[in-house]
């Protein structure tokens, strides 16, 4: 075989295997959003149908009337929540761990990368213990409180990186000009880290939006029911409403895609800039 023939081949395949990864991350998406669409006696049709003869909101109506739009609000307050605390704190250690030198520093930094590896849900039950002693179990700061915890070490590690990357000299240049600290912050070095923040923040989103485990074992209050609490009430002992079910999936995935969509650009670059400094 030739160079020009294997260069097809290999393309061939590349684009095979992409195609591969494409239906295997879309057609779950797809599938839950014709369900969605399906009335209960087309759900569990022989043969399944990708495309409903009759497409009908009921399920969708159900959930508004079952309340689920306040538990998509639970969810929104407690990822915005998340976002904003994790963002304010994380930066703030970040530019620390960046720009001055203390006793401690490269400890301190080393203890935020290992609080990465420790999974989240083997300190339930030790939280749990302490929250109730402190009064903040099944209270509206009980998720923030934990989402904020799990996100802040990476925040930090992204965005000292991306300070890292910004030359000290341009704030020095500010300090002459007449700025101070904040100013120079607010108007060079945070424009220069957009991507490392809004990756950080974007991960601090998905945590709490995600989540199912820690909401349901931290708070049992049918007024602080997240989203995935709520559908989980769908998987019904005497078999799944499928319909209603799917259609809260469907609203649940909305918020991470426009996220993604919006922001894909920094996202990827915000990423990579802490693999590869790392």
């Amino acid at each position: 075989m030739n160079r020009t023939g294997g260069l097809i081949v290999r393309r061939t395949l590349l684009g095979l295997l992409l195609i591969a990864a494409l239906v295997l991350v879309i057609g779950p998406l797809l599938w839950s959003l014709s369900t969605s669409l399906k009335p209960t006696n087309e759900i569990l049709s022989a043969p399944p149908l990708l495309i409903p003869d009759t497409v009908t909101g009921d399920h969708y109506a159900r959930l508004v009337r079952e309340g689920v739009g306040v538990n998509f609000w639970n969810s929104m307050i407690n990822a915005i929540s998340t976002v904003v605390v994790a963002l304010i704190v994380g930066t703030a250690a970040g530019y620390a761990l960046s720009r001055y030198r203390f006793t401690g520093s490269k400890p301190m930094l080393l203890l935020f990368v290992a609080a990465m590896t420790i999974p989240a849900y083997s300190l339930l039950l030790p939280t749990q213990v302490l929250f109730d002693g402190m009064g903040l179990l099944n209270t509206a700061a009980t998720l923030p409180i934990l989402y904020s915890a799990h996100a802040i070490p990476l925040v930090v590690w992204v965005t000292k990186t991306q300070f890292d990357a910004l030359p000290i000299e341009l704030e020095q240049a500010a300090a002459v000009d007449g700025y101070s600290r904040w100013e120079s912050v607010r108007k060079i070095v945070l424009p220069g880290a957009k991507p490392a923040l809004i990756a950080g923040a974007a991960y601090a989103f998905l945590v709490a939006w995600n989540d199912y485990i820690t909401a349901a074992t931290m708070t049992s209050s049918p007024q602080l029911r997240t989203l995935p609490v709520a559908l989980i009430f769908y998987q019904g002992f005497s078999g799944r409403e499928w319909g209603p079910l799917m259609a809260g999936v469907v609203i649940a995935t909305i918020p991470p895609v426009v996220l993604f969509i919006v922001f894909r650009r920094y996202l990827i670059g915000g990423f990579l800039s802490g693999a590869i400094k790392g």
